[in-house]
């Protein structure tokens, strides 16, 4: 009798170190998991970058989206408000390192259409001059 009750207690003690086991690589595994989620949020924020827009297009801006050349997605609105003409904004480009090619969409007040500024290069931009010829319905911009 007195070794089934050493035998008993034998293996609640493996049970518990078995547990304690468990747990310790769950914490591990937890914390490498919390670690590698920041390296990722730390890597993808260095690829985001700010961007300054100046409107002189002579129009309030009050739609405002980017995506890089080649993607079909677009960045949701940017603005909250519109931008009158002579004013300027900041914006964060996302991902930034990927292509230099970005495209603008734009929608002045008063206008139902979008205008599209196509393949601006802005790998090096730290200010976008918007521009619009009414006349010729062209959207135009320089970088700096």
């Amino acid at each position: 009798m007195l070794k089934a009750k050493n035998v008993a207690a034998f293996w609640v003690r493996i049970l518990i170190i078995n547990q304690k086991e468990c747990v310790m690589k769950q914490v591990v595994f937890i914390g490498s998991l919390v670690a590698l989620l920041m390296f990722c949020a730390i890597t993808n924020a260095g690829n985001n970058r700010d961007l300054k827009v100046v409107n002189n297009t002579g129009y309030p801006i009050k739609y405002f989206s980017v995506n890089q050349a080649g993607d079909k997605a677009w960045s949701e609105n940017e603005l909250s408000v519109a931008v009158k003409d002579k004013e300027n904004f900041t914006t964060t480009l996302e991902s930034a390192g990927k292509r230099c090619a970005w495209n603008i969409k734009v929608m002045f007040a008063g206008k139902n259409s979008f205008s599209i500024y196509k393949d601006v290069d802005l790998c090096k931009a730290k200010l976008l001059v918007l521009r619009y010829d009414p006349k010729t319905d062209t959207p135009i911009c320089k970088t700096e």
